[in-house]
Formats: C-alpha cells, structure tokens, sequence
C-alpha cells in the first residue's frame, strides 16, 4: 500500500530540487528539462508518492468530482456513454455525478448549478437543445471547467469533445454507393435540429444524397416504429433506411418485421452510435460506432490537467478547443 505520509515536500528533497519545480514536474503543465522531470518522477516512484486528491481540492476549494449532465437516460446510448465516463472518471481517482435532464432545459440547468453548488471540479453538459442550453453552458463556463460532449452549442466558452458526425455519414454513403441497388430509394429517418448531432447527421445526409426525403422525429424507439408505420401506410414497399440514431434504427426494424416485412431483403436499416442500443438488433446492424473511448479519454486529460497543481497566478492549461474523433462503419447486414 502506498505511504500516504509522503508528501511533494519529500519528493523535492529526494530529487534534489525546489518544490515548484516538483511540483511542476508531477503536474506536467509547465515546460522544463527532460533531465528534471525524470528525476522527480524516479524519486516520486522510489518513495511511492501519490497525488492528494483531497488535499489539492480543498487548496483550490474543488472537489475530485466531475458532473455530468445528459438530455434523457431513458435513451440507451446517453445510458451507455454515461457508464463509459463513469468507468473512465473512477479509474483516475474521479467520481462522476450524473443528472438527468428528461429533456427539460430548465431541469437541465437546475441540475448543472447543483453541480456547482457541490464545487465540482469540472462540468460535462451533454446539451438538450442546441440554442436553448446555451445559458447553462455559459454560466457553467463561468464557474468551472466546463466540457461539452457530443452535442456542440456554438459560441460557448467551453472545450467541445464529440464525434465528427459529417465524417460519418460520408462512410455511410460510400456504404450505401457501392453496395445498395441503384434503384433502391434512400430516406433519411431522424430527429427534429435541436441538437448539432441531429444537424449536422441531416447536413451530412443531404450532401451526399441531395433531394432524397428526409423524415424528422425524435431520438427515441417509438419515433422509429412510426416512421416505419408511415411508410407501410404509404406504400413503400422496399427502401434503404439511413437512421440518425441506432435506437431510431431499432424502432425501423421493429415496425417493419411487425408487419412481415423482412430486414434487411426489403428494406435495408443504417443506424448511427455503434454503443448501446446497436447489441440489441436482429439482424445485426450496419452503424457507425462513435469512438466513446477515445472521446472520454480526452474528457479525462482535460480534467487532469485543469486539475493539477499550478504556480499562482498561472493560466489554466487548457483552452477552448473543438475536438472531434473520426468514428468507424460497423458492417452489420
């Protein structure tokens, strides 16, 4: 077990230097030599030193906690990507809090200022609605870290972390161009823009398929099984299906195969997320999986290192930043 009674204090005088200047080697926020970062790091591995998590958040008046805000966690994928942020934060000494908004801004921001009201260190918004969250975002950005994931208000003062959903429909439709038959209409079935996820999926969709019919619900099973009903009702009798969400997928395949319809002979189904809800399809699913891993890891380094030790008066080390991560095409059927 690590000797929790060896402090910075120690680690300096083992390694020969200032307390600044360990300090600053544990932290990795400010240049310096090579050759002084690994003699601190030797003496901190030789002595066991551990970072205190406590101490350093009763310095800075924060706590090791980070906030998480999601729209609805009746949607399996917000599910999901709050059990991969969960499992990300706990390994690095983090806990996550998590509040759901059940698609209510104002529940939304109710739930960010309690955050705030614990002093969390740091306060990941997973935005309702793309215009009007844009307050909650600020104030957030106001009083703490604050991290937009998957869902981009444009304008915040906050670091977005998401999936370059453009980029995925361009694997999607390259998917489509040289596998589907030509004459098999193409219809885009997804969700009202209220959201940058649904924009620019829409955007992107339209690019490459323009004048193809477009149906707009919401991210959610029964809008999907709706969308199927329609277009049963209408006639349609064989079509590629490109969804903006795998759960909208999942509500296609259940309400075609509800009405004999086969999947994918008649009509094929194109999800969007690749994580929770996409295990549960039969067939098995053609979506684009977001690359959660990577997007929560990035999460975490921003957390880091906001939160590690600096000189006063040092600017933070992180700065307004879009980061977007390339997703992959899972062939399903």
């Amino acid at each position: 077990m690590p000797d929790k009674r060896v402090t910075i204090k120690d680690v300096a005088a083992h390694a020969g230097v200032s307390l600044a200047t360990a300090s600053r080697a544990l932290s990795g926020t400010r240049p310096m030599s090579e050759e002084l970062r690994s003699r601190v790091m030797a003496s901190a591995a030789e002595l066991n030193y551990q970072v205190n998590l406590l101490g350093r958040a009763l310095r800075q008046q924060r706590h090791p906690v980070v906030g998480l805000s999601v729209p609805d966690l009746e949607n399996p994928f917000f599910a999901s990507l709050t059990e991969h942020m969960s499992r990300t934060m706990r390994a690095a000494g983090f806990e996550l809090l998590v509040s759901s908004a059940g698609g209510s801004v104002e529940a939304e921001a109710e739930g960010v200022r309690a955050f705030l009201g614990r002093q969390v260190h740091a306060v990941v918004i997973i935005a309702c609605d793309e215009a009007q969250s844009a307050e909650t975002v600020q104030f957030a950005s106001s009083k703490a870290l604050t991290i937009q994931f998957d869902r981009r208000v444009e304008g915040a003062p906050a670091t977005f972390v998401g999936c370059d959903n453009r980029y995925g429909m361009d694997l999607i439709a390259e998917h489509i161009l040289t596998t589907a038959p030509p004459a098999k209409e193409v219809i885009f079935v997804g969700a009202g823009a209220k959201s940058s996820s649904a924009r620019e999926r829409l955007q992107g969709f339209e690019q490459h398929f323009p004048g193809a019919r477009t149906m707009l619900g919401t991210f959610s099973l029964a809008w999907g099984i709706t969308a199927a009903e329609q277009l049963i009702a209408e006639g349609t009798h064989n079509a590629t299906l490109v969804a903006a969400a795998d759960i909208i997928a999942l509500g296609l395949i259940s309400g075609l195969r509800s009405h004999g319809i086969r999947v994918p002979e008649d009509f094929r189904v194109i999800g969007f997320d690749g994580i929770g809800p996409a295990a549960f399809a039969h067939p098995p699913l053609t979506t684009v999986r977001q690359p959660v891993e990577d997007m929560c890891a990035s999460i975490l380094d921003l957390v880091r290192a906001d939160s590690n030790d600096l000189d006063p008066g040092a600017s933070s080390p992180h700065g307004k930043q879009v980061l977007h991560y390339e997703p992959k095409l899972v062939c399903g059927t």
